[in-house]
């Protein structure tokens, strides 16, 4: 899955504020949206020209990258960006099961009927959208669904916990969702909607087992795109 890629396209260049914080901001990006890709290298010289920084704090946001799983630094020769392989698939979906199959308890109980509302209003247009191949409003509505469940539990360790959990899966869910067909675009947005009305009627029990169907349907789904995704790659 290493392919070198020609460009990176257009990179807003870092310009003030907190360096180390924003280089590694932009370079997390890159890898969360697969521009930068799983098993890539990582020409330092290059990436630092293209961002428009020294290679001092390129060399120092990647190894915060390390620690959040997401860079593999090496002692002699070029960084590499993660890769991913059904391990990497099953592991991040383990503990989405943990983090996201207890959070959804509590957003049943503390989402606002306007918030659930939302949440239907933003489906009902992905759904729309899909039907006409616009897909951008579906990996809106993914997010904000899972980002708004995670959310509303007030801790902060379990905050941290699942910013990095969340990190893992946004980036293997963009690369396998960009070869998804319809017919699987709409079953997701209907999994999506039955732990909406879940949530709606205030049925922790009930919304997370919604939840837990789709991460499982979700989870076989990753491995067999992932699957074909390696298979075209040798």
């Amino acid at each position: 899955m290493n392919q070198p890629r020609p460009g990176l396209g257009v990179v807003e260049k870092i310009q003030r504020g907190p360096l180390r914080e924003e280089v590694r901001d932009q370079i997390k990006q890159l890898i969360l949206t697969n521009r930068l890709r799983p098993g890539q290298t990582i020409v330092i010289d290059r990436l630092a020209s293209e961002l428009g920084v020294s290679h001092t704090p390129v060399r120092e946001a990647l190894a915060m990258l390390q620690h959040e799983g997401l860079v593999i630094m090496k002692p002699y020769g070029n960084p590499q960006v993660a890769d991913i392989d059904d391990t990497n698939v099953r592991d991040v979906w383990e503990m989405r099961f943990l983090l996201e199959g207890w959070a959804v308890q509590q957003a049943a109980q503390t989402l606002s009927d306007d918030e659930t509302e939302n949440l239907g209003r933003l489906l009902a247009r992905a759904r729309q959208d899909a039907l006409q191949s616009r897909y951008d409003t579906h990996i809106e509505s993914d997010i904000v669904l899972h980002n708004t469940i995670m959310q509303s539990v007030d801790n902060r360790l379990f905050g941290h916990m699942a910013q990095l959990v969340n990190d893992q899966s946004a980036r293997i869910r963009s690369l396998v969702e960009a070869i998804a067909p319809i017919e699987e675009i709409l079953t997701i947005i209907d999994e999506h909607c039955a732990i909406v009305d879940a949530l709606r009627q205030r049925e922790p029990q009930l919304a997370r087992a919604k939840l837990v169907a789709h991460l499982q349907a979700g989870e076989r789904r990753t491995l067999d795109a992932l699957g074909k995704i390696q298979a075209d790659t040798e």
